[in-house]
């Protein structure tokens, strides 16, 4: 084997052993054994490394050079290596990219992110000549898509957004939504409510004994004088109001009486009481007379309503009802010597007989003793005296018989018995 061919053998050894590519503090040497004559040594090496042949360091700023070997040729002369190295250089790439605010990019094991998107990378024996690869990284991260979402609700009204529920009692408050933006990130989503109070008001008033309000579909009257009621949109701002109802009532009355039964040709007088100086009276059916004092004849019932100076009316009614009766009074016994009109037997009734048509007494045989025609009631002076044929009856039991006439025309009939005394 010739000298140059051993020279080769040596390198190409040390070249698999990985003996040249170390770092500047650590040289790989090359002591050929001595060469039978000059030779040129080429090869091909990373600019980080650094060669040491013989006694002299080879790198990118000193790739070639003559190298003497004292006395390593044959016969004790000086070798000559004439030395041609080519370092190649690192190969550089710019890593540019635009990613998302909140993103992690790790490069060659480092983090990468918002808060740290310069650097560079060298990537040992990353380059295809298996040399280092150096990464410039200048990377760009996009802040998020941010939409604030204001508005005005009233209380009771729900936001319902991207399936959250915004009210009174959540305001505000953040979404991330994935993946919404245009370039492809998040998105957030601010909400931000202003909720308005609905305005509060209390309605009083005083109203009239039989005065209404009508108030959102709800009457309050003297049954129902209070309240809690919520007025949808009605407020400046388009909300609902609230109005507390608190009514009074004024204390007016008017009284007829109580409703009563009299019979037939019975007075009955109506005075009504009240606390109010009417302004106006109407009556139906038409107002009593004056002295305020009727004589029904037939059930009836009064309606009275007053109205005062501050227009409050009040109301009244009194039902009468009337029993058709016949009240026709005759004594069960006189005495002919007694003092007139006791010393009569005549026949009394109420205002509803108009008069007598014909009475007639007779004795126990059935003899009539006294008859007399269309006669008034209460007269004693057209009575029967107790004589008959001149001369004073007999002490005994006698009967009458009367047919009486009344107001309305129609007729009835009166029996009985009655004792004659002295």
């Amino acid at each position: 084997m010739t000298f140059i061919q051993r020279i080769l053998t040596l390198l190409t050894a040390l070249l698999l052993a990985g003996n040249l590519c170390h770092a500047a503090s650590a040289f790989p040497t090359f002591s050929p054994p001595p060469p039978d004559t000059a030779f040129t040594l080429r090869d091909t090496f990373c600019a980080s490394q650094t060669i040491l042949i013989g006694n002299q360091f080879f790198d990118p700023s000193n790739p070639t050079g003559t190298v003497v070997l004292p006395g390593a040729a044959v016969g004790g002369k000086d070798s000559v290596i004439h030395v041609e190295l080519t370092f190649n250089q690192p190969v550089v790439r710019d890593l540019n990219g635009t990613f998302c605010e909140g993103d992690t990019i790790k490069i060659n094991g480092r983090a990468y992110h918002a808060g740290f998107f310069l650097g560079q990378e060298i990537v040992q024996n990353g380059a295809k000549n298996g040399c280092d690869s150096i990464i410039n990284i200048n990377l760009t991260f996009t802040k998020r898509g941010t939409l604030d979402y204001t508005a005005t609700i009233c209380e009771g009204d729900t936001v319902h957004l991207n399936g959250q529920v915004y009210d009174m009692f959540r305001p505000s408050g953040d979404q991330l939504l994935s993946n919404a933006g245009v370039n492809g990130c998040d998105s957030l989503i601010r909400v931000r409510l202003t909720v308005i109070t609905p305005p509060f008001s209390i309605l009083r008033d005083t109203l009239c004994p039989e005065g209404f309000l009508l108030i959102n579909g709800t009457r309050y009257d003297q049954n129902n004088r209070a309240g809690l009621e919520i007025l949808p949109n009605a407020s400046a701002s388009g909300c609902d109001s609230l109005v507390n109802i608190e009514l009074a009532f004024r204390q007016l009355y008017v009284y007829l009486g109580e409703d009563t039964t009299i019979v037939q040709g019975d007075l009955m007088c109506i005075n009504p009481l009240t606390n109010l100086i009417p302004v106006s009276i109407e009556w139906l059916p038409t107002a009593p007379p004056t002295d305020s004092c009727i004589m029904p004849m037939a059930s009836i019932t009064y309606k009275i309503a007053m109205t005062d100076t501050s227009g409050c009316t009040v109301r009244d009614e009194l039902r009468i009802a009337v029993r058709r009766e016949n009240r026709v009074y005759a004594p069960n016994v006189f005495n002919p010597d007694a003092r007139f009109p006791n010393n009569r037997f005549f026949l009394s009734a109420d205002a509803v007989v108009t008069r007598i048509r014909r009475l007639l007494i007779a004795d126990r045989w059935g003899e009539i003793v006294y008859e007399v025609q269309n006669i008034l009631p209460d007269d004693a002076s057209v009575g029967w005296d107790g004589y008959f044929r001149g001369q004073i009856a007999h002490v005994d039991t006698y009967v009458f018989w009367a047919e009486l006439e009344k107001l309305d025309g129609t007729v009835f009939e009166k029996s009985g018995d009655f004792t004659l005394v002295r």
